[in-house]
């Protein structure tokens, strides 16, 4: 029970943390650069490129930088044609990716190099931004801030894997909100330039295959910038239907790339929740896991509020269901091959 009632505690405290109002000031209309690498990316560039069309924002205050990665379809095509005749507008074409520079860090550098503003936007792709996502980020441009995370939810997806992506999302939003920055994700981020460059960008983690967004934000919490969580405008992607499970390894399978504290409580939550059911079961401890339940479902909840989504009946299921998908395919990405496209 005193296990329970501690892990308990952390979830009503991460639910009540949701609501900890980072630092604004009055909304001035910044520039920004928009970073976007693409990489066989014919199907989905269409859709980014209509609702960057979409962007309800001065022209001359933003610049769009679209970087095709080596790519072997038609997107070198498609965004040198979407970029002619529109000043501010740019195609990157990179023919030779480099050996330094694993996954799409080489591709991203690049972008950065050619942004001419302070204030980088990154998105992916196969995302959907909407008409007011610059503008949502005006609020929170400070000196002192170096990264402000997005939310980023998949579209039109099933109840489970929507209950999977507001959850992490929840967290991602507690662990800043409280000072000790977990992760992110790339399809809706806002890096400080002088903060990229404080940390010498992808220099020190050009090694790393994948997690280039979780990276920077661990290397940029080591300095005086601060890290705070932005869910005033949501991002949307398309599902990856096709290649699902690789993905989900290599999302959750990234425990190396956590912090050392972030090491041991991922540890304790392994051991808890492997501990739970035999507790339950042998104990008969009925009230132990109704107060754990109770606390996982309020915290639940106040994410809903905080990322205004709607509760689903099926949520009440995936609560106790989760944890062990989470636990899965942790221990699938680390013990097993994923491949980055």
């Amino acid at each position: 029970m005193p296990i329970i009632l501690i892990f308990s505690f952390f979830l009503i405290l991460f639910g009540i943390s949701l609501f900890i109002t980072p630092k604004k000031k009055k909304s001035t209309k910044h520039s920004y650069s928009i970073v976007i690498p693409c990489r066989n990316e014919e199907h989905a560039l269409p859709t980014l490129l209509h609702s960057l069309e979409n962007i309800d924002y001065p022209e001359e205050l933003f610049e769009v930088i679209l970087i095709d990665d080596e790519s072997s379809d038609n997107t070198a095509q498609i965004i040198q044609k979407f970029c002619e005749n529109r000043s501010n507008y740019e195609a990157v074409h990179i023919a030779n990716k480099s050996e330094e520079y694993k996954g799409k860090k080489y591709a991203l550098k690049k972008g950065i190099e050619k942004a001419q503003f302070e204030n980088l936007l990154f998105t992916d792709a196969d995302c959907i931004v909407p008409s007011n996502w610059i503008d949502s980020f005006n609020k929170f441009v400070l000196e002192d801030i170096g990264m402000v995370v997005g939310y980023s939810p998949e579209k039109g997806v099933s109840s489970f894997r929507r209950f999977s992506q507001i959850i992490t999302a929840d967290f991602y939003c507690a662990t800043i909100n409280l000072g000790v920055p977990f992760s992110n994700n790339g399809r809706n981020l806002y890096i400080n330039k002088k903060a990229y460059e404080r940390v010498e960008g992808f220099e020190k983690i050009k090694n790393f295959t994948c997690g280039e967004d979780k990276l920077l934000l661990n290397l940029i919490k080591g300095t005086q910038f601060k890290i705070i969580y932005n869910s005033d405008c949501k991002v949307y992607t398309h599902p990856q239907v096709n290649d699902h499970v690789n993905q989900q390894k290599r999302r959750y399978g990234q425990f190396s790339l956590s912090s050392p504290l972030y090491k041991v409580v991922s540890l304790f939550i392994l051991l808890f929740f492997l501990y739970l059911p035999f507790h339950v079961i042998f104990n008969k401890d009925l009230l132990g896991l109704s107060i754990y339940y109770v606390s996982f479902l309020t915290f639940w909840i106040c994410g809903l509020i905080k990322h205004r989504e709607p509760f689903h009946v099926f949520d009440l299921l995936y609560i106790l269901i989760y944890p062990y998908y989470l636990i899965y395919y942790s221990l699938l990405g680390m013990f097993s091959k994923w491949t980055w496209k």
